[in-house]
């Protein structure tokens, strides 16, 4: 990029970075479970539409996403993707100690941050394509229920990245930079066994609960010999009301998560006969309902370089000692003893994996993309009361407008340069070699669009296989 380029695109972002943060502290105080993004929805949808963006709300008839484009000729299509949903029972004041604030959902994951910062760069991006006269289409996706993996898988197969020809996105993490490594697949589903209710004092059989904990007993049991890579997490999410009433059902949230998609795919189908035995022993009946299938992060070398030599130009977050302090403070709370560590460079990182899930990562088998790092403190764990402090504070504000900045300087890059955005499809594809890509799956649509409550009371019933 020439000087003039990165001018115009600082000073675009610049302009804008006020409301980015004022839209990612608005949508921290007012969390919103997985599918129920109402107020964080509409508001990025009006920022957008106020900037020129034309809207489609309710897109791929998912009430809480949107489809924002803005375009100023032919040329590349470049997509941005904004997260704004919360965490279920993670609520917590903005304070570097445990001060639940009473709310059902809190930040934990900073889906906040993303929702500003992404947001913020397709708008920055916009001012600097007119100044610089940059012909293409800036696409802003707004996906909701990232902590489930299910709102780009469900949008991805509704249709709604098709004509993007790169994807830009951004996280907090544990350092700062450009990830070119892969994340963990997950599969995700929830098991539902149903018994007999009775007196808890007489009847003892076709006991719901029964069956669950002798689904999550013989699956601990084989795990060491039958599929020890595999990490495989659950929880109960409804077990029966009191001791005296016989549970008639009961329902296990299973996760199974590996750095290979195929592999997680043949172990949970190793765990699926697991529990429709358990039903079969406890004379209950066993219902399968999916949630979601998704792949973890495609490496892309080309994109990750690129946006690199982006943030080589912003530089990395400017921390203070207030910002310091703080999260000092909140590592300390979080995890007492342990020696504050924080990352203060910029790199690609190329080694390891992941240890977590994304729903972008299916959208990267399809489609390059790149994402923008910030780190958090290491003490400070994700999904966790300390990130949910950690993701109003005006030290993560700052590491957001790091990221923001970098990507929107990544995409006029891009945008100058559409071989590079070749070079990264030519990588992509060479990647992804022979594997035949299983279509996009996702479950439960009907339920999570019209009813996303029953999900979350953990009353909904499945669709009758329209995930698999």
């Amino acid at each position: 990029m020439d000087d003039r380029t990165i001018a115009a695109t600082r000073t675009a972002w610049a302009g804008v970075e006020p409301a980015a943060r004022a839209m990612a502290r608005k949508i921290w105080e007012t969390p919103e479970l997985p599918m129920m993004e109402y107020e964080a929805e509409a508001a990025l949808s009006a920022w957008l539409a106020g900037e020129g963006f034309a809207v489609e709300r309710g897109t791929c008839r998912i009430p809480t996403a949107f489809r924002a484009v803005w375009s100023n000729g032919q040329g590349p299509t470049i997509g941005l993707l904004a997260e704004y949903d919360a965490l279920p029972g993670q609520g917590n004041r903005m304070a570097p100690h445990r001060a639940s604030d009473g709310r059902n959902a809190g930040h934990a994951c900073g889906h906040n941050l993303i929702a500003g910062a992404d947001t913020g760069a397709a708008i920055a991006l916009r001012h600097a394509m007119e100044e610089l006269d940059l012909k293409g289409t800036v696409v802003v996706l707004g996906t909701p229920a990232e902590e489930m993996l299910w709102g780009k898988i469900a949008m991805l197969r509704g249709g709604a990245f098709d004509g993007i020809d790169a994807l830009l996105t951004s996280h907090g993490d544990y350092q700062n930079g450009a990830p070119s490594r892969p994340c963990l697949s997950c599969i995700s589903s929830e098991f539902v066994f149903r018994g007999v209710s009775g007196h808890g004092g007489s009847r003892r059989s076709q006991n719901a609960l029964d069956a669950a904990e002798l689904m999550v007993q013989s699956m601990e049991r084989l795990r060491a010999h039958q599929f020890s890579d595999a990490v495989i997490g659950h929880v109960l999410r409804f077990a029966g009301y009191m001791p005296s009433i016989t549970p008639d059902e009961a329902r296990l949230w299973i996760t199974v998560r590996h750095e290979n998609f195929e592999r997680a795919e043949e172990v949970y189908n190793q765990i699926l006969p697991i529990a429709r035995d358990a039903a079969r022993y406890t004379g209950t009946a066993f219902v399968e309902q999916f949630i979601s299938a998704s792949r973890g992060y495609l490496a892309n070398d080309v994109m990750a370089g690129t946006l690199h030599g982006a943030m080589e130009i912003v530089g990395p977050p400017a921390w203070d000692a207030a910002d310091l302090a703080f999260m000092a403070e909140l590592s300390e709370n979080c995890r007492p003893g342990k020696a504050f560590d924080l990352d203060c460079g910029i790199a690609i990182h190329r080694d390891g994996c992941d240890p977590y899930g994304q729903d972008d990562g299916e959208a990267s088998f399809y489609i390059p993309l790149a994402r923008a790092n910030w780190a958090y403190p290491t003490g400070v764990l994700l999904h966790n009361w300390a990130a949910t402090a950690n993701s109003g504070h005006e030290s993560q504000l700052k590491g957001a407008a790091f990221a923001g900045e970098s990507l929107a300087l990544a995409a006029v890059d891009l945008l100058g340069d559409p071989g590079r955005i070749a070079a990264a499809e030519v990588e992509r594809a060479r990647r992804v070699g022979g594997r035949l890509l299983s279509a996009p799956r996702c479950g439960g649509f009907e339920v999570l669009t019209g009813d996303p409550q029953s999900f979350w009371d953990a009353t909904w019933q499945g669709d009758g296989g329209l995930a698999r």
